[in-house]
């Protein structure tokens, strides 16, 4: 019996955790959670939440986002998406974000080996030093990684345009 009380206060403090988000306000029928104020909060201030808010702080949050709320539905009546301004900028921001996107994939496939670190660290002891003490492989070794990702990254690109370079048309126009 016992047992069975125990699994049903487990069940419940479960389902308590995976609760939906709380309703915090509504604009014109449209929910304001705490979702969407972790997602503000994220962006204003990165690791903040909005439990960890004073009663005046999750006001102003909540204003907030009203606010823009508000200002967006006004933005939708206006027809601004469907001026030739906005798609053409729309347009060069998909664009570009797609190729962010992109390139953020590529660096995520660079790997750099130990080896690689210790054999730059090698040839370049002489220039790893802090005021006239050399600086241990240990202690540089997370920045020696990220200027050899880098440098990786660099040369893989490099290729890829001059890849697709030849296998393009391209027609330069400057004299």
């Amino acid at each position: 019996m016992r047992l069975s009380h125990l699994l049903a206060s487990l069940v419940l403090s479960s389902s308590i955790a995976f609760a939906a988000p709380a309703t915090l306000a509504t604009v014109d029928g449209k929910a304001i959670t705490t979702t969407d104020a972790n997602a503000f909060l994220a962006k204003a201030i990165p690791g903040m939440s909005f439990d960890k808010l004073d009663p005046k702080m999750k006001k102003q949050v909540v204003d907030q986002l009203v606010n823009q709320t508000l200002i967006k539905n006004q933005v939708l009546k206006s027809g601004m998406q469907n001026t030739a301004a906005f798609k053409a900028q729309y347009a060069a921001i998909k664009d570009d974000l797609a190729v962010d996107m992109w390139m953020k994939q590529q660096m995520a496939k660079i790997t750099v080996t130990d080896a690689e670190i210790k054999a730059f660290y090698d040839a370049n002891g002489d220039k790893m030093k802090q005021g006239d003490k050399k600086l241990s492989l240990d202690q540089v070794k997370k920045e020696i990684g990220q200027f050899l990702k880098v440098e990786k990254f660099k040369a893989y690109m490099n290729k890829t345009t001059e890849s697709l370079r030849a296998s393009s048309k391209v027609e330069m126009k400057l004299k």
